[in-house]
């Protein structure tokens, strides 16, 4: 339910690494006149409540949650934790922003989306890339027609072992598709809206990645309904000291009138400095080159943030007032991208293409 109010209050529930950016997000807009953090760990809470100059402080969801002064949630909590903390924000009718993967079951993601059209709470998932702007730029160009008809996508994103390492180590339920592919899934299927995926077939291995009982990389085939066809692969075989800070990704869109390529290797901006410096996402881990532009949310400069997971804030913030904010997924097309990540696993599992309902 959208506000008529011109300021609302947030809630951060979360203050990892990318529940610290969201919370700086938030006390950068204007519109943010309140701002709560939340998490179990009093380390982590204290150092971004204290970076931000939080409102409040606590570690319990629902007192952060449950207060008046909130209209806006947002779950930066890890993967396998995103369920409860939903379902209390649309239980409220509170507008909610809840970082990606939508949650790892597809029940779940049923229950939140019933409960959100039973009390008029409006959820969305935290797809980042799409606010990338090389990436809206190509969604301008296909809402235009500009390519005709999309017959053809293919899209790789890779990521380093490092970040591999974090994600597995920290969530049992999560593989390379479901985390990382998922970002092309979902651009995908945005770029060919209006277009329902109807089988796909994937292939893995697994070497590297074995001791945390996952695959190393997948490759994917989406079919939909017109015949249309995605390829789409993702890896965590980089080496954890690749230059990129967190991802290199490419992206062709070839339509009946046209073609689109999106390079987003960020090898535009290399800096190589005196000594080895840390990555962002893994700062334990050095690197002697560094691919300036390339963390996937953003960037500090001069003690502010940038780039697109403060500008898909921005967009939530001014939505839940009724302001505009365009780009968005909803939690309708992230269940999607949940159901097609999943079974992609199941396939290239079982060696077979999986149906999908």
């Amino acid at each position: 339910m959208k506000s008529n109010k011109q300021e609302t209050g947030v809630a951060v529930i979360g203050a990892g690494g990318i529940g610290n950016l969201r919370a700086h997000s938030c006390k950068q807009i204007t519109q943010v006149d309140y701002l709560a953090v939340c998490d179990i760990k009093d380390e982590k809470l204290e150092s971004v409540a204290e970076s931000v100059k939080a409102d409040i402080a606590t570690n319990n969801y629902s007192d952060a949650i449950e207060d008046s002064r909130v209209g806006a949630v947002i779950i930066s909590t890890d993967e396998e934790n995103h369920y409860d903390a939903t379902m209390k924000a649309v239980e409220l009718g509170k507008s909610v922003l809840i970082e990606k993967p939508f949650v790892l079951d597809l029940n779940e993601a049923d229950n939140i989306l019933a409960k959100a059209k039973e009390t008029g709470a409006e959820v969305f998932v935290g797809y980042t890339q799409r606010f990338r702007r090389k990436f809206l730029l190509a969604k301008e160009a296909v809402r235009k027609g500009q390519l005709g008809d999309i017959v053809f996508s293919m899209g790789k994103i890779y990521v380093t072992r490092a970040v591999g390492e974090a994600v597995a180590g920290r969530s049992p339920n999560t593989t390379p598709s479901i985390n990382t592919g998922t970002y092309l899934v979902d651009l995908m299927l945005w770029y060919n809206e209006g277009k329902k995926p109807v089988e796909v077939y994937a292939k893995s291995a697994s070497n590297v990645f074995k001791s945390y009982n996952r695959d190393d990389f997948q490759w994917m085939l989406v079919t939909y309904d017109d015949g249309s066809v995605s390829s789409l692969g993702t890896s965590w075989l980089q080496p954890r000291h690749w230059p990129a800070y967190t991802a290199t990704m490419e992206i062709d869109l070839q339509g009946t009138n046209g073609s689109l390529n999106i390079d987003d290797a960020h090898r535009d901006v290399v800096l190589v400095p005196g000594d080895p410096i840390p990555c962002p996402y893994t700062p334990q881990h050095n690197v002697d080159v560094a691919f300036l532009g390339s963390a996937m949310p953003g960037d500090f400069v001069m003690g502010e943030f940038f780039g697109p997971m403060k500008e898909e804030t921005d967009a939530f913030i001014r939505h839940t007032l009724g302001m505009g904010g365009v780009g968005l997924t909803t939690g309708e097309e992230a269940r999607v991208v949940l159901a097609l990540t999943m079974a992609a696993d199941r396939s290239a599992k079982e060696g077979v293409p999986i149906k999908l309902e």
